[in-house]
């Protein structure tokens, strides 16, 4: 495995009766693939580590197109029905249906 940066860390253990202890450590951090860096996140929290520097990235979502569509009352029905059952609200039902057919045409 690959060396990273030396990145220093506290770490405060809590016992019952509110007693803190504070230690630091230096904790190297290793180049992992994406498994075992869910994994290192599943364990450390980005708080226990000092001297980190904002980095430049900018993630932005795409804005999304609104499409007004015109269904007969039967239709609304159907997905009222099947979106009480599912717990999904209507235009999230609707949506997740026309991604998955549209998934299915591009795999043609």
């Amino acid at each position: 495995m690959g060396r990273g940066k030396l990145f220093q860390c506290e770490i405060t253990v809590s016992s019952g009766v509110k007693e803190k202890l504070a230690r630091k450590h230096d904790l190297e951090m290793p180049v992992l693939n994406d498994e075992e860096l869910a994994d290192f996140w599943e364990k450390h929290e980005p708080g226990e580590f000092t001297d980190w520097e904002e980095g430049g990235l900018d993630f932005k979502r795409p804005p999304k197109k609104l499409i007004q569509l015109r269904l007969d009352p039967r239709d609304v029905r159907i997905i009222d029905r099947e979106s009480k059952q599912s717990g999904i609200d209507r235009a999230q039902l609707v949506r997740s249906w026309v991604k998955e057919k549209i998934s299915q045409l591009e795999k043609r």
